[in-house]
């Protein structure tokens, strides 16, 4: 057999691990940037044209990096510093069930809900409270979804319970979302689409019954930064920004700062003087580790405040309308924008977004509203993604008063027609009218006495509308063609993912749950037209026959509810045995012994869960990398490709 390499040197390599959803992302722009601005040469490998499939560190720092493109080349190429970004891991630690297909990851679900064409119809349970959870929960409540729990089940969070910032907390109230802090013990299977989720709280054990339980977390803090060995110049960098900056500022910009951060080590390692840019890549430091710990504020001091029955208490109340970003006279005369947002916490958008610079967040500590600048376009009203802002008209003397909030609910609200007023916490305060309608900013008539609680809109609800609105989220049109499944005919839509027609048709698999976009799992084998095929990478096509095999769920009915590695069925008994009985100390002795991640899935599944379970047993996981080579199944071609 004979295949081609081709060499390369670089001083830095950004590699791409397995899953990363979009490349190169904002850390890593911001990574190569620096350190290319200290005459480094950096080469990132990732994408869709050039895939990464492993490290080999070699001693003392750097390593080789063996890369595939297209035409099945292979690419080695050798580093002083090697980065490798990984995808987070949104799997909670074990319990019986959370190994089925009831448990889906969050970049799983964000696959189907812009490829798929499910009924997400019933209730859904969310495991996490940060930002990502609550968004998450957001827009299923938008879509119509008639029930959403965000369940918190990690007490690492402090006084503020949760890990997400209040306006998330409170959009996803208002919205009608359920807070629930309780520890997921048993998740069963009652029908194809209906699940039954046990949680133990305070009070007991609670059942819900959802459509699928999803999750997102976070369940544990994490500097996003690892690098082992010490010293090695060996490092992962957590991606955490989307694509879009908007869709999570947290994590875009977390991410930005971390990557600033990473490339300062590195060049403090590579470049010999940097003298030159020495008060440059200071500032850089001092503003990325300030940035960072502004994301901690809003845990240690968190905006707690206090109801008394609907209404906020007295004191609350005040604090309220003595905030600098409140207005403090002008809604008596005009139009006034309010925005509430208590904690410190770094986002900016509504500032960035103002035409007339009437917001000013130049100072964390001391933002304020201009209130003789703003004109009240309502621009920052669409600008905020927790929709938290309202403009306000207070008419002392009249009866009525004008509030304007931006809709983000589904189906459009018609002049004159009635809504339900909504206060921070979701509960309903009596019914306003609609007066005007730009878009999807409305312009609501309320009772005066209510312009300070009233903070979100609700359609009235009425049963014929709402049959209606259910069929909406069930219709589906789409070119279908039969296959057969397991010898049943079924109609399916035709060229998308087998993965996503098993989801869409209720039988997806344990071995599903990641929906790899790079098929780097290696989970999903399925014989399909009598080949075996990843079900992710191979298309739906007329008369295509597949045959799934009978898969048991590994965390039911056969003792083993704490699986920490699926792929090689490793409990969590195993692995604390093995840490006790061998005494063990380091992670790569544990995992050397116990072979956790190195089945088909290559830890995709279970480094996280790994690591928070060596941080239990008061073992320092937090730096600990696997560079075991390959990171995915690689199969090499063989022939010449000059």
């Amino acid at each position: 057999m004979s295949f081609s390499v081709r060499d390369g040197k670089f001083d830095v390599l950004v590699a791409a691990g397995p899953r990363i959803s979009h490349w190169p992302s904002a850390g890593v722009r911001a990574l190569s940037a620096i350190c290319a601005d200290l005459n480094l040469s950096v080469g990132l490998l990732g994408g869709e044209t050039l895939f990464t499939r492993g490290v080999i560190p070699l001693s003392g720092t750097g390593g080789l990096v063996l890369a595939e493109d297209v035409q099945h080349r292979v690419h080695r190429m050798q580093a002083r510093a090697i980065v490798r970004v990984v995808a987070p891991s949104h799997m909670p630690d074990p319990f019986p069930g959370s190994r089925s297909q009831g448990l889906i990851p969050l970049s799983t679900v964000e696959r189907l809900l812009q490829e798929g064409q499910m009924t997400w119809n019933n209730s859904i349970a969310i495991l996490g409270s940060g930002n990502q959870a609550l968004r998450l929960g957001n827009r299923f409540l938008t879509m119509g979804v008639p029930e959403v729990f965000c369940i918190e089940s990690a007490s690492q969070w402090g006084a503020k319970r949760i890990s997400g910032w209040e306006v998330e907390k409170r959009r996803f109230e208002m919205n009608g979302g359920k807070l629930v802090e309780a520890k997921p013990v048993k998740l069963s299977q009652k029908s194809a689409l209906l699940w039954e989720l046990r949680l133990a709280d305070a009070k007991g054990i609670r059942v819900i019954e959802v459509s699928r339980v999803i999750g997102v977390g976070p369940y544990s803090q994490s500097s996003g930064i690892r690098e082992n060995p010490p010293g090695s110049l060996l490092f992962e960098l957590e991606q955490t920004a989307p694509y879009v900056r908007i869709d999570d500022f947290e994590g875009w910009v977390v991410e930005e700062e971390r990557g600033r951060l990473l490339a300062l080590k590195i060049v403090k390692s590579l470049v010999s003087d940097v003298s030159g840019k020495r008060e440059e890549l200071d500032k850089i430091q001092r503003r990325a580790r300030t940035r960072l710990k502004q994301y901690a504020h809003h845990r240690e001091q968190p905006y707690i405040p206090i109801y008394e029955g609907k209404w906020l208490s007295q004191q609350d109340g005040r604090d309220l309308r003595s905030f600098k970003l409140v207005p403090q006279g002008q809604q008596k005369v005009r139009n006034m924008v309010s925005i509430e947002c208590f904690e410190q916490i770094p986002c900016n958008l509504c500032e960035k977004s103002c035409p007339e610079n009437a917001i000013d967040f130049s100072k964390i500590k001391d933002r304020q509203l201009k209130e003789t600048d703003c004109t009240a376009c309502g621009i920052c009203l669409n600008a905020c993604p927790a929709g938290i802002p309202v403009m306000m008209h207070e008419k002392e003397n009249h009866p009525n008063s004008r509030v304007t909030f931006s809709w983000q609910g589904p189906g459009k609200i018609e002049v004159g027609s009635f809504v339900t007023l909504v206060n921070r916490m979701g509960e309903s305060l009596g019914n306003g009218r609609a007066m005007g309608v730009n878009e999807n900013l409305i312009e609501v008539e309320v009772p005066t006495h209510l312009i300070w609680d009233a903070r979100t809109i609700r359609k009235v609800k009425n049963p014929r509308a709402q049959s209606q609105a259910d069929t909406t989220i069930l219709e589906a049109p789409a070119e279908r063609v039969d296959i057969t499944l397991n010898g049943e005919k079924r109609l399916v839509r035709d060229k998308v993912p087998v993965s996503l027609a098993l989801f869409e048709t209720g039988r997806a698999r344990p071995e599903d749950v990641l929906f790899c976009p790079d098929g780097s799992c290696g989970l999903c084998t399925i014989s399909i037209d009598g080949t075996d095929k990843k079900a992710c990478q191979t298309q739906v096509h007329r008369g295509m026959a597949i045959r799934l095999s009978d898969t048991a769920e590994v965390n039911e009915g056969d003792g083993k509810s704490d699986v920490i590695c699926p792929c090689n069925g490793v409990t969590r008994d195993q692995i604390v045995n093995r840490i006790h009985l061998g005494k063990l100390g380091s992670p790569e002795a544990i995992h050397s012994m116990t072979h956790v991640g190195s089945g088909n899935c290559k830890g995709q599944l279970c480094h996280e869960p790994f690591r928070r379970l060596l941080a239990k047993q008061k073992l320092d996981a937090n730096n600990w990398i696997d560079w075991s080579f390959p990171w995915t199944e690689w199969v090499i071609t063989p022939g010449s490709h000059e």
